[in-house]
């Protein structure tokens, strides 16, 4: 099981960047007039006008670019191919995703159809979410849903099983994806579970994980 750390986010785009030969700064996701930065390994929300501990000032946000200003320099942000990456052969397509400063690994996908940010999981047996994010997800669990219990940190509470027209990472897509909502607010994450992993080819080397779907 890889660590869990305590929060979440919504992701929409995944970015990268360097500011600095001394910072290694990374832009992962953007949501409303938020951008969601890695900052020398260490995740930062900052919303726009607002400035991070570091001093990174966020200026704008928007689908192509964030515009920021460090140590009184403008620089833009703009896309590249880390930290998720998509690659594809003949037999197999790819996505890597790398290790936070925590030694999570967490991306952004979507399920379906809607952006949001996985922590993978492996102890996980399926995809969970909190009852919060699925009805931001216009997931109706309790009409869909069977009821059953499980068991959190918290004690017993109830949720919901369901399926999941769709859950991607990448350009890796998998149907009909087995997924447990539990009500109230944990997990924070979305945990990508079990449930869509084990349709693939998993491979971890030091911080890098590989997902990989066979054709």
């Amino acid at each position: 099981m890889f660590k869990r750390p305590a929060h979440f986010a919504l992701a929409l785009l995944i970015f990268s960047a360097s500011l600095h030969a001394d910072t290694a700064l990374h832009f992962i996701g953007q949501f409303g007039n938020k951008a969601i930065i890695h900052i020398d390994g260490k995740r930062r929300i900052i919303q726009v006008g607002e400035t991070s501990r570091e001093g990174v000032k966020l200026l704008s946000v928007e689908a192509s670019q964030a515009i920021i200003s460090y140590k009184g320099k403008k620089q833009t942000l703009s896309f590249t191919s880390k930290p998720g990456s998509t690659y594809k052969t003949r037999s197999s397509t790819e996505f890597l995703v790398w290790a936070d400063s925590s030694g999570s690994f967490q991306t952004p996908g979507s399920i379906n159809g809607q952006l949001v940010n996985f922590l993978i999981d492996t102890g996980a047996t399926a995809v969970a979410i909190n009852e919060i994010v699925a009805k931001k997800l216009g997931i109706d669990f309790r009409y869909s849903g069977k009821l059953v219990s499980v068991s959190t940190a918290s004690g017993i509470v109830p949720a919901y099983n369901i399926k999941l027209d769709s859950v991607k990472v990448g350009d890796i897509e998998i149907k009909n994806v087995r997924a447990t909502v539990l009500e109230g607010g944990f997990p924070q994450e979305v945990l990508l579970g079990m449930s869509f992993l084990s349709r693939l080819e998993l491979e971890r080397k030091g911080n890098q994980i590989t997902l990989r779907k066979m054709h």
